[in-house]
């Protein structure tokens, strides 16, 4: 306690009392409201961290599908264009063929073989050919002979021209399922990507946001200390005081109690001076006349 309070009068005293309790009720009040806004925030702080994990980890998820989907993706362009390197190899290799079938000049009619046979069994079968008629179909025979040699090279190759395009049509197939699957593929990682994105933005603002909430909690934890520090001063201050009032109080009381008693010893003793004047002059006393006597040790 101040020198100054020390000084002050029992009124005084008593308004001060009041005006700290009055102060102590409002800090406590405030230290209330105070730890009610902390439990909220940090029920507000704890349920966003949760949340912006949760968004974090969903974004990673997402990052993930999106990379195994991209990976699988440069497989499949990798297989179409390997298949497009063959595509132009085989088309390369068709136009090769057809320049040769061009150049063999096989014969229009495909009935070669059967004049071959007609001709042959001519030779084998007619009795008697002069030397002239065995030469012609001799001749006829090697010119259809080449022409035969001719349209067998040109099958040769009218086959593998005939395989060649169906592999081609085939690659060509693949190239297509290849390049269907890479787009169909591709959008499919764009919308992770995009999910991926809109996490990490969710995550970011809801991770702000907790971030804020603790922000203020932490300030809030100074505040509330500052009110502890002060409350708990202004209570020692309001104990002591009051303390010293009590006693001041009691001692009051009992300084009143004193003088009271005093006065009545003094009444008592002068009455008793009056009782004892009368005695001594002969009067007649009254039974509690003599015992006021007898009490103040008169008789």
């Amino acid at each position: 306690m101040s020198t100054k309070e020390k000084e002050m009068s029992l009124e005084e005293k008593k308004e001060l009392l009041a005006s700290l309790k009055a102060r102590r009720k409002e800090l406590i009040e405030k230290l209330r409201e105070t730890n009610k806004r902390r439990n909220e925030l940090r029920a507000i702080r704890d349920e966003k961290n949760k949340l912006s994990k949760e968004l974090f980890d969903k974004a990673k998820e997402e990052r993930k599908r999106r990379d195994e989907i991209n990976e699988e993706v440069q497989v499949r362009k990798q297989m179409r264009d390997i298949l497009r390197e063959d595509a132009d190899k085989i088309a390369k290799r068709l136009f090769e063929l057809g320049n040769k079938m061009k150049s063999v000049n096989a014969p229009r009619n495909k009935r070669v073989g059967n004049k071959m046979r007609q001709l042959e069994r001519k030779l084998e079968t007619t009795p008697f050919l002069d030397k002239e008629q065995e030469r012609q179909i001799l001749q006829q025979l090697e010119e259809l002979s080449v022409e035969m040699a001719k349209l067998e090279q040109f099958k040769e190759l009218k086959s593998e021209f005939n395989e060649m395009q169906q592999k081609l049509r085939h690659i060509r197939t693949e190239i297509k399922t290849y390049h269907t699957s890479v787009t169909t593929l591709a959008q499919e990682s764009q919308v992770h990507q995009e999910k991926m994105l809109e996490c990490l933005k969710e995550a970011r603002k809801i991770k702000k946001e907790a971030d804020e909430a603790h922000a203020e909690l932490i300030a809030l934890n100074t505040t509330a200390s500052l009110i502890r520090k002060e409350l708990d001063g202004l209570t020692q201050r309001i104990k002591t005081l009051s303390s010293e009032f009590t006693s001041q109080i009691q001692a009051m009381r009992k300084a009143k109690k004193q003088e009271a008693k005093r006065l009545r010893e003094k009444i008592l003793d002068a009455k008793a001076e009056e009782i004892l004047e009368r005695y001594k002059e002969g009067a007649k006393l009254t039974l509690d006349e003599f015992k006021v006597l007898m009490e103040r040790g008169l008789i």
